[in-house]
């Protein structure tokens, strides 16, 4: 049987009922039909201190946080566009991924990342999308071919959080369908790289 692929999605804004937060959460809705599992990490959730190397022990959200990364195949971010970059909580939630340097596949090794970007003009949203992108690589992650930018009329959303934009729609399930496809071949890869199982002792 094929390993079932873990995708994570990390929202990048704290307000409650953001765009940011119900986009990811309507990209995740969109793979229920499909055997992959799903966390949804709201901006709330990753509310986190400013993350300060060689702390150790960051608290049991932030345990909790980089466990669910460590066992992703591929990861989906949405951030809003502040001042034309990544906001300054998701930038700080992805500083503390340094903390998975030393993990079997470090840092975001071997996995797809979907960027999206949130914002009021195209400008921001696309140099938004570029920053996702820039640091993916940097995490040594595979930023998909398609970025996705929502601005003006394909940033709106109805009241099930879904774009009402067709374009915004169909360039989302894109993006989506290039993650799970390389997060397939990661959870392949992952399960083929387990140690054999020790041989039972004869009585």
């Amino acid at each position: 049987m094929a390993p079932v692929p873990q995708l994570v999605f990390l929202s990048g804004s704290v307000t409650a009922g953001s765009k940011a937060d119900r986009i990811a959460a309507w990209c995740a809705g969109q793979l229920t039909s499909q055997p992959v599992a799903t966390r949804v990490f709201t901006g709330a959730d990753l509310e986190f201190p400013f993350y300060r190397p060689l702390v150790g022990d960051h608290g049991p959200a932030v345990a909790d946080y980089l466990a669910a990364l460590e066992r992703a195949d591929g990861l989906v971010l949405v951030s809003p566009a502040y001042h034309g970059s990544v906001s300054g909580l998701l930038k700080n939630a992805l500083d503390y991924v340094n903390e998975l340097a030393d993990a079997r596949q470090p840092f975001f090794d071997g996995r797809a990342i979907g960027c999206v970007g949130v914002a009021l003009g195209e400008q921001g949203a696309t140099s938004t999308v570029a920053a996702l992108r820039t640091i993916g690589h940097a995490l040594r992650g595979w930023p998909t071919p398609l970025g996705v930018t929502l601005s003006r009329e394909s940033a709106l959303l109805d009241d099930r959080g879904e774009p009402q934009d067709e374009r915004a729609r169909a360039q989302l399930r894109m993006m989506l369908g290039q993650v799970v496809t390389l997060a397939r071949l990661n959870a392949r890869r992952r399960v083929e790289a387990r140690p054999p199982a020790p041989e039972l002792q004869r009585a």
